[in-house]
């Protein structure tokens, strides 16, 4: 291989001069290079500042939007839970409307041992179902079997259990009573069916005794400690004989009450949610229907 001769040549001070000068060009150029230079730096920091504004922008867009779609998305379900409810309610009233007019029907001959069937599987299905039949069907359906039990003796099973269901229907609201100023302590007797334990008993209001309400034997008197007793006794669960019974201003709640056809003095009495076992004499009839017309009943029965 040849070897090759390398010569250094010196380069006096105008060369010099003349490098230094292109290297200062080229490092800080004047005129349309500069321009160029300059272009070309803030292009691409251009470039970077409109992508980043470009994302700003999507974000900002896709969060309008989201926001948006939820907004819908409630006001959708509030609008469908809306109209949910009221095609419910509407149903709800179709289904009371059929059953009130099916009870009607059956009573139209109560007589007929399948129209008889047919009334008593109705109330239970108003009641499984917490359906409230209208008061007024109820009443009259209820005092049609109890016409028809006078030959029909499986009408009067129908019967009493409208008088259950209008038990149903019934309420009361101890809630109005204001609370005692003063302590009283009265003693009521209670007479037991067989089979059931006794109720349970609470008390509101306080009155002076002419005015208070009674729970004891026809005859006997309030026994009391003080001139004062209660407004109202509610008498809760377990079972109770009527017969032979005063009754005046008695809440009667979830008991099974039992009926012979006894002397009976009821007045301002409710019964509600209670069963019963009545006799089909002339006093329980006129107990059932009693029951069916009123949520509070006064009746006397010799």
């Amino acid at each position: 291989m040849q070897p090759y001769l390398v010569e250094a040549v010196a380069l006096n001070e105008d060369n010099q001069n003349w490098v230094r000068e292109e290297i200062r060009r080229a490092i800080n150029p004047n005129g349309w290079k500069k321009t160029a230079n300059w272009l070309r730096y803030w292009s691409l920091t251009g470039t970077c500042i409109a992508i980043f504004v470009a994302l700003v922008t999507i974000v900002i867009t896709l969060g309008i939007f989201a926001t948006n779609r939820v907004s819908q998305e409630s006001e959708f379900r509030g609008t469908t839970q809306t109209r949910l409810t009221n095609i419910e309610t509407r149903l709800g009233g179709i289904e009371t409307s059929l059953l009130a007019l099916r009870a009607a029907q059956a009573a139209n001959l109560p007589r007929d041992k399948e129209n008889i069937a047919e009334a008593k599987a109705i109330l239970d299905t108003a009641k499984q179902s917490a359906i409230r039949l209208p008061t007024n069907v109820v009443e009259q359906s209820g005092k049609n079997f109890i016409e028809a039990a006078s030959k029909e003796p499986a009408a009067w099973d129908a019967a009493v259990r409208f008088a259950e269901y209008r038990s149903y229907l019934n309420t009361f609201n101890q809630s109005v009573f204001p609370s005692a100023t003063k302590s009283t302590t009265t003693e009521y007797l209670v007479t037991t069916p067989p089979g059931y334990p006794p109720p349970s008993f609470s008390v509101a209001g306080l009155v002076r005794t002419e005015q208070a309400a009674r729970f004891n034997p026809i005859g006997q008197g309030l026994k009391t400690n003080t001139e004062y007793g209660n407004s109202f006794i509610i008498v809760t669960g377990g079972g109770l004989v009527l017969d032979g019974y005063e009754f005046r201003s008695v809440v009667l709640q979830n008991a099974h009450i039992v009926y012979r056809g006894g002397p009976l003095q009821m007045q301002n009495v409710y019964f509600i949610g209670c069963t019963f076992d009545l006799v089909p004499g002339t006093n329980g009839k006129k107990m059932v229907a009693a029951i069916l017309s009123s949520p509070a009943i006064s009746l006397a029965l010799s």
